[in-house]
């Protein structure tokens, strides 16, 4: 058997025999500190890597009584069992307990990762008219089909891939979402959604299936949402809250952060809320200038983002509730996710494309297998550059590096996957540039007093120190993983 079957077959057997023995903690977790004792000792005999056993260290701590993290096991007691056994096992599993040998047998064999989530978008029509967005000008003549997506999902979970992000549009739109998930109990969904489909029916089908979890898109409080959502919009979220609470589902939140919502999303307030409603979880994204009308000024300036990062890391400290924020987080993921290093996109018309924000590609996935796109020469041209810079509080190649995209767009003949995508290299390039710069400025600083940790953590992610090794930054990494990609097209020809 070739190594990569053996690695992927050890990699099946230990994600079977981790999950069991979380579920089985899951069971008893929260009744009493001995169990939440005994959860520890479980991810603990798992933990395989210096981050691995990093995370279960900090997991006894997190649990610790009186420290918030007791709290949040405690709730997952409320949880339907479904959702126990499927859903938050899958994920601890997954996303917590990745086998490093498999990762090693697919870069020796491919030179590429296992992603460690994957989002699709089956849809981009949706039901609501949101300000800035064109998804409801969509028909289903641009969804991708059933079969398209199963075979994704397959190609993926053979890589070891088990974690789908569904977007759109709004992914509940599309009808086939739940019998898919249901289809591949080993992988987990999060459903990044409006929430305004959640009905009694569907809410019985989610705790049904118990690998999926809808994360409900909302903006801060009832003046903010309704004002980008629609009049109404805010109630029927939480009415959306409430039924799937009420059921024992998992449920978490994304809020985007723009220059006019900081001061709300990352209050207290709306903490209280996103807990008093069960969410477990949830993720902060930016404004980023695409789509219908990109309005830089909607971007969180310099001190905003900083503002995010320590709201993000104060509500961690004292609510029982995950958030991770997309870009502040860039100490735990070492950079970018982008390029397939961690994560990639396939839209509606199978387009492979490096991130939710990037509409640029060379390949489709309806005419390549998910492993050649992985390694295409746009994709390795990207992982190649990442990380981005020295400093993973700025890990994007569109805001942070704009030059980074650009050149790689460039160099690899990529092209646009809709209209106007193409502005960010043109239009919006000197604000974008001039915004890079001020933001630069105000976390450079943030990084040099981070917590030890997060450079303890580092200390094992080859990429991250590989970029240490590496002179400049952004403009001339760009200009210098330019020069090697020539050198190797050269060499294979």
């Amino acid at each position: 058997m070739p190594e990569q079957s053996l690695a992927q077959a050890r990699e099946r057997r230990d994600f079977e025999r981790t999950a069991s023995i979380i579920s089985a903690a899951l069971t008893v977790v929260g009744s009493s500190d001995l169990a939440m004792r005994g959860l520890n000792a479980a991810v603990k005999r798992t933990a395989k890597s210096p981050q691995q056993n990093m995370i279960a260290d900090w997991l006894k701590k997190y649990t610790a009584p009186g420290n918030p993290g007791n709290t949040f096991f405690k709730n997952i007691r409320h949880l339907h069992p479904n959702v126990r056994k499927h859903f938050v096992a899958g994920m601890m599993a997954n996303f917590f307990m990745r086998d490093p040998e498999l990762t090693a047998a697919l870069k020796e064999e491919y030179g590429i990762y296992s992603p460690t989530a994957i989002l699709i978008s089956p849809t981009m029509r949706c039901n609501l008219e949101c300000v800035g967005c064109f998804a409801s000008e969509y028909d289903t003549e641009q969804d991708l089909s059933e079969e398209e997506v199963e075979s994704i999902i397959t190609q993926g979970e053979a890589i070891g891939t088990r974690v789908w992000v569904m977007l759109g549009g709004e992914p509940f739109i599309w009808r086939p979402l739940l019998d898919v998930a249901e289809r591949h109990p080993q992988s987990v969904f999060m459903v990044f959604t409006n929430s305004t489909l959640i009905n009694d029916r569907v809410a019985d089908r989610i705790i049904e299936v118990g690998n999926v979890c809808p994360v409900i898109s909302i903006e801060g409080g009832k003046e903010s949402t309704d004002a980008r959502r629609g009049a109404g919009t805010f109630d029927r979220i939480m009415a959306a809250f409430d039924r799937l609470r009420e059921r024992g589902a998992m449920v978490a939140f994304s809020a985007t952060a723009t220059s006019k919502n900081i001061e709300d999303i990352t209050s207290d307030e709306f903490a209280d809320m996103m807990v008093e409603k069960g969410a477990f979880y949830g993720w902060y994204f930016l404004y980023m200038p695409i789509g219908r009308d990109p309005d830089l000024s909607l971007m969180p300036n310099a001190e905003q983002r900083v503002q995010l990062h320590n709201g993000v890391m104060h509500m961690r400290d004292t609510h029982p509730i995950l958030v991770a924020d997309f870009w502040g987080d860039g100490p735990l993921t070492g950079g970018c996710l982008s390029g397939g290093r961690k994560y990639l996109h396939i839209n509606n018309k199978g387009d492979v494309e490096p991130c939710i924000f990037a509409h640029f590609a060379v390949d489709n996935i309806k005419d390549k297998s998910l492993v050649d796109c992985l390694c295409s020469d746009f994709f390795k041209d990207l992982r190649r550059m990442a990380p981005y810079g020295k400093n993973p509080l700025l890990p994007c190649p569109i805001i942070d590096h704009p030059s980074v995209m650009r050149k790689a767009v460039e160099r690899n003949g990529a092209h646009a996957t809709h209209e106007g995508a193409m502005s960010l290299f043109h239009e919006l390039r000197p604000g974008i540039q001039a915004y890079s710069a001020q933001v630069r400025e105000a976390l450079n600083p943030v990084w040099e007093n981070e917590s030890a940790w997060a450079h303890t953590w580092l200390a094992s992610d080859p990429d991250f120190q590989r970029r240490l090794s590496r002179a400049g930054d952004a403009d001339t990494l760009a200009d210098e993983a330019g020069a090697q990609a020539t050198e190797e097209v050269a060499a294979r020809n």
